[in-house]
């Protein structure tokens, strides 16, 4: 008798196991993947903030002319006849 509810509870334990840990649709593996998807969606977000500074930024250099000159100067460039020196610090 007590050998059959040994058994009994190791096919139990077995199934438990599998439920939790082994089987495609596990706890284990929604929560990975629900870890993944909040990785993601992090990624997502900065990303987007990143796009919306960048498009912002690209209005600025459409419509500024100053914001413009900046931004090609820090880049290296000059304008026609212009010479650049630098000095080492």
């Amino acid at each position: 008798m007590k050998y059959k509810k040994l058994i009994y509870y190791f096919i139990i334990a077995l199934l438990i196991l599998y439920i939790l840990v082994l089987d495609d649709s596990s706890f284990l593996q929604k929560y990975r993947a629900r870890r993944k998807m909040d990785q993601l969606q992090e990624q997502i977000e900065a990303l987007r903030l990143e796009n919306e500074r960048l498009q912002l930024e690209n209005e600025k250099l459409q419509v500024d002319e100053l914001t413009l000159e900046k931004k090609a100067r820090e880049l290296g460039m000059r304008k026609e006849g212009e010479e650049i020196f630098r000095f080492k610090k």
